[in-house]
């Protein structure tokens, strides 16, 4: 009976002592503290003014693409303007061109029977001078063959002249007219003022702190062993 005792007290001994040294073994793990960082006001100012950059540059960036926008349809409202002005011009000149044709081919047409008319005397002078001149060689022949050459010659052109007065005045083509100037180019709109980057300070600003352990006292072995022994 007394045997079954100390069996008894020896187990209940053995596990106390087991569950303190699984506790010290426990409590002698190390955690680690959380990492806390201390940001200047230095870098503070800079993260605001970063944060504010960033802002500015979308803010430039779309002003920068309105601007070209906007130049874009300025040029297409004017290259339109101007190539409707030269179309006007042209189509006006057209309209006159086509009335300086038509008096040209009318006039010509009343000069075309009389110029048929002094060209067949003169036809008829050529070949009386290649007769005659063929006919008498003589230098008398031949200086009259050429005085009766010029005056059938001449006749014959003062006779066009004079049918050709008769037809009125030659009709006198419109000049073109100059050409409209062309305005200038309309102006790009100037570049919206692109933000400049703020600068970083430098890391002496930024304090942070190092992890931190939190360590449990550990039971030493002659503690378990006066336990041990007590039992």
């Amino acid at each position: 009976m007394k045997s079954t005792k100390l069996i008894g007290i020896t187990l209940i001994t053995a596990g106390l002592v087991a569950g303190s040294v699984s506790a010290v073994y426990a409590d002698d793990t190390n955690t680690p503290a959380p990492v806390t960082t201390t940001v200047s006001p230095a870098n503070a100012a800079y993260q605001a003014q970063l944060a504010a950059y960033k802002i500015a540059l979308v803010q430039y960036r779309v002003a920068s693409v309105k601007n070209d926008i906007a130049y874009r349809a300025t040029m297409r409202a004017y290259n339109l303007a101007w190539n409707n002005t030269m179309k006007a011009y042209e189509a006006a000149w057209q309209v006159t061109a086509a009335a300086n044709k038509v008096a040209n081919e009318a006039y010509a047409a009343k000069i075309a029977p009389l110029q048929v008319t002094r060209d067949a005397a003169l036809d008829a002078a050529d070949a009386a001078f290649l007769a005659a001149v063929v006919a008498n060689s003589t230098a008398a022949g031949l200086e009259a063959a050429l005085t009766a050459h010029n005056t059938a010659s001449t006749a014959a052109q003062n006779a066009f002249k004079a049918a050709v007065a008769t037809l009125g005045t030659k009709p006198v083509a419109t000049p073109k007219p100059a050409e409209p100037v062309k305005p200038a180019v309309p102006a790009k709109p100037a570049d919206p003022t692109k933000p400049v980057a703020p600068v970083k300070p430098s890391s002496e600003n930024k304090v942070a702190t190092t992890p931190k352990t939190l360590t449990t006292s550990k039971a030493t072995p002659k503690a378990s062993e006066k336990s041990k022994s007590n039992s």
